[in-house]
Formats: structure tokens, C-alpha cells, sequence
């Protein structure tokens, strides 16, 4: 497999993705599902972030999700500016995701990987 946008320092998720996949298919065909679990342990370790590096993430307020930002036809208008007056509703599932993993932390990959640290990030 190659996946590498950056001469090697840099992936993405999709690379991650793509190699469960694979792994996922030699375990179907094989019978043999460490390879899968390889992959995904994997994944885990290098892009899901952990408590330490969500730290802001008890501090949310599900009532208050956003702050609205406008969008504009033209990138010399940027960065535009906030406006906290304008509704941007809540988060309907945030009571039944923390009841269910106790945690505020998100399950979610990064998306972009500094896989050598090559950046600093």
C-alpha cells in the first residue's frame, strides 16, 4: 500500500481506512481475523485521540454547540467574524451518548497524520 500526500511525513485517514479494509478482506476469505485486529488496534493508537488530548471536551455545553460563523464569496473577506447572536440549535444526542460511554470524549479519527513527526503535530 502507498498513501503518502508528503513524501512519507504525512497521511491520511483514508490510508488507515483502506488498510482495515484490506485486512478485513484477508479475514473473510482466510478465516484468520488478527490481521483485522492488527489493523484496527492500530488505527486506535495512531489516530483515535485520547482523553489527555481532548482535554476542552468537559467543558461542553450541548445546549450551546456553535458559534456561527457566515461564509463569503470572496477569501479577502475572511476570517469572518463570530456572531453569538444568531440560534444554532443543540445537541439531541449528547445525554444519550454520555449515558452510554461515559465519557465526553469523540471516537473519531484525525484526519491528516504528522506520521513521523516531521511537522511537529
Amino acid at each position: 500500500m502507498v498513501e503518502a500526500p508528503d513524501y512519507g511525513h504525512e497521511t491520511t485517514s483514508e490510508a488507515l481506512g483502506y488498510y482495515i479494509w484490506l485486512e478485513a478482506l484477508y479475514g473473510k476469505f482466510t478465516g484468520d481475523w488478527t490481521k483485522f485486529t492488527t489493523a484496527w488496534s492500530t488505527t486506535e493508537k495512531a489516530i483515535i485521540p485520547t482523553s489527555e488530548m481532548q482535554p476542552g471536551l468537559s467543558k461542553y455545553t450541548p445546549s450551546k454547540v456553535a458559534t456561527y460563523a457566515g461564509e463569503w464569496e470572496e477569501p479577502s473577506m475572511y476570517p469572518s467574524p463570530l456572531d453569538s447572536s444568531v440560534p444554532v440549535g443543540s445537541d439531541p444526542i449528547h445525554k444519550e451518548l454520555y449515558s452510554t460511554y461515559g465519557t465526553y470524549d469523540i471516537y473519531g479519527m484525525h484526519w491528516l497524520l504528522d506520521v513521523d513527526n516531521w511537522y511537529g503535530f
